[in-house]
């Protein structure tokens, strides 16, 4: 038999196997078979036990699609409730435009009115044309209000 020689592994940080060789026969290390799973025998009551758990039962069955069919109704509702919130805005968005616009018109017509009017020509028609004078400090009733602006006159204002 030949004789052999020593082998020493080099690089004991890497995950390939290294070795110097001197001598005349390189080491090959023993390679041990791969530890093989006991199989133990499972008993009928084991197997039966464990059948019942992976099985399903037709309760839960049952539960599982009513909490399938109320998460499905419940995001349903939820993107109708959604698509009604979105089209209620767009919807008030257009309203607001709306107004904008419709008060600028009337703005700029009130404006075109108080513009157009003169003034001192239906003072002149009123005093000249119709007779109407201005009120005489006899001809002034005051009263005094405690909790609004103006006065309602219900009956005659007694002289």
């Amino acid at each position: 038999m030949a004789a052999r020689g020593t082998a020493r592994r080099v690089n004991e940080r890497s995950d390939t196997m290294q070795y110097r060789v001197s001598g005349t026969t390189a080491y090959v290390p023993e390679r041990l078979p791969p530890k093989r799973a006991r199989i133990r025998e499972v008993s009928s009551e084991t197997r039966r036990n464990r059948a019942k758990a992976s099985a399903l039962n037709l309760y839960f069955v049952i539960f599982l699609t009513l909490v399938s069919i109320a998460t499905v109704y419940t995001c349903v509702r939820y993107l109708q409730l959604k698509a009604t919130l979105k089209a209620q805005i767009t919807a008030n968005e257009k309203l607001e435009s709306t107004l904008v616009n419709l008060r600028s018109e009337n703005d700029a017509l009130l404006e075109n009115v108080n513009n157009t009017q003169d003034w001192n020509h239906i003072k002149d028609v009123a005093i000249n044309e119709l007779g109407m004078k201005y009120a005489t400090e006899d001809q002034i009733v005051w009263y005094n209000t405690d909790d609004c602006s103006y006065v309602r006159q219900y009956s005659d204002v007694p002289k």
